[in-house]
């Protein structure tokens, strides 16, 4: 199953990068006919309409490159701040997809704040990690990096929004059920050892 995705996402990027950089318009026709092929195979594997197989694939232009997820650990009193999401009601880390012409640093900075009331400083990198080779759930049709940083707590009340319900600080032997399309234990795990040793080396797939 896991190889069957793999190929609709080259599929889907051959026909992106095809259209980049055709100018035929009988080759841009193509490669169309192959993403569309890619999503009638998505659809199939998925047991879904092909238009909601079509809606999974985030619309870009140009040459296709990894998209970038931004997640924060945000430790305080030895307890780590997760968000509960509403989209399915369970809880991640803060974070979410990086913004253009913004730092990666300023960007989970901004989706801790905007995830939870809360002001956090000093991002400080500890994972890269490809979303595809760990046990994400569900697999994405897209090739995703997840970049992971530990933040200082500095200020802040919680606030709800219109993506989050709940918002709280929970002890590492006692965490809710985990949102694992977004973060997994392993990666909380991650974050406490790094606060707890501030020279551990970034963990980069």
């Amino acid at each position: 199953m896991n190889q069957w995705v793999s190929w609709v996402k080259r599929l889907q990027a051959i026909s992106q990068t095809g259209k980049a950089y055709s100018k035929d318009k009988f080759d841009i026709e193509r490669f169309d006919e192959l993403a569309s092929i890619s999503h009638q195979m998505l659809a199939q594997l998925a047991d879904t309409p092909v238009p909601k197989a079509e809606n999974l694939f985030i619309p870009e232009t140009g040459y296709p490159t990894p998209k970038v997820d931004l997640r924060a650990g945000v430790i305080k009193n030895n307890k780590i701040l997760l968000v509960r999401e509403r989209q399915d009601n369970r809880w991640t880390l803060p974070g979410g997809w990086a913004d253009v012409c913004e730092t990666p640093s300023q960007g989970i900075v901004r989706e801790v704040y905007e995830e939870s009331g809360f002001n956090v400083t000093n991002p400080t990198l500890v994972a890269i990690k490809d979303r595809d080779i760990h046990p994400y759930v569900p697999k994405y049709p897209q090739h995703i990096y997840k970049l992971f940083f530990l933040c200082t707590f500095e200020s802040g009340q919680p606030l709800t929004n219109i993506e989050i319900s709940e918002i709280d600080f929970f002890e590492r032997d006692n965490l809710p059920e985990l949102s694992e399309s977004r973060v997994l234990r392993d990666d909380i795990e991650l974050m406490f050892r790094c606060h707890e040793n501030p020279t551990t080396e970034v963990l980069v797939d």
